[in-house]
């Protein structure tokens, strides 16, 4: 029982602590190969990397929607305004990184087919949800200014050079 204990606490462990591969040290890449099934079955390399040492860039999707009288809708997930309480807008926060983590750009990779899926469901979703005729779809992507740069006053943290959009797609009924 010990040995379970002490192979969850370090499978805990691993999971955050290898999830950025781009930054992964090689040990903690190898520690992650070796419990790569638990971690993944139990989603244990989690985001804690949004949060320190270096946070990454969030996402969020904008969309814009087509209602049936031609008027139009724009909005965006997460947003706080619209989410509260705060987790409910963790929850969105999520979807929309969810959908960042399967991007892949080549559209014959493997996973690429579940990405494309995603994305129709959330398509699928704001069309029901709002009656609408069609909605199109973007990833945003918010990169991180360097603190140095907003302490100096060179940019601020809604700088327009900070943000990077995807565009993933116009959709209408029939993709409902």
């Amino acid at each position: 029982m010990s040995g379970l204990v002490a192979f969850h606490l370090f499978a805990v462990f691993v999971g955050p602590w290898a999830a950025i591969r781009e930054q992964t040290s090689p040990l903690a890449a190898d520690c992650r190969r070796l419990v790569a099934p638990y971690v993944d079955a139990l989603y244990l390399g989690n985001g804690y990397r949004f949060f320190a040492p270096e946070p990454g860039p969030s996402h969020l999707v904008k969309y814009d929607l087509t209602l049936p009288g031609g008027q139009t809708l724009s909005g965006h997930f997460p947003d706080r305004a619209a989410r509260q309480p705060r987790l409910l807008y963790h929850r969105y926060f999520m979807l929309s990184e969810t959908l960042n983590t399967l991007y892949t750009p080549d559209k014959n990779a493997p996973g690429r087919a579940v990405f494309d899926r995603y994305v129709r469901s959330y398509a699928r979703h704001l069309l029901l949800a709002h009656q609408a005729a069609n909605v199109r779809l973007t990833l945003v992507e918010h990169r991180i200014a360097a603190i140095e740069d907003i302490q100096r006053g060179k940019v601020s943290l809604a700088d327009a050079n900070l943000f990077e959009e995807l565009p993933l797609g116009t959709f209408s009924e029939d993709d409902r």
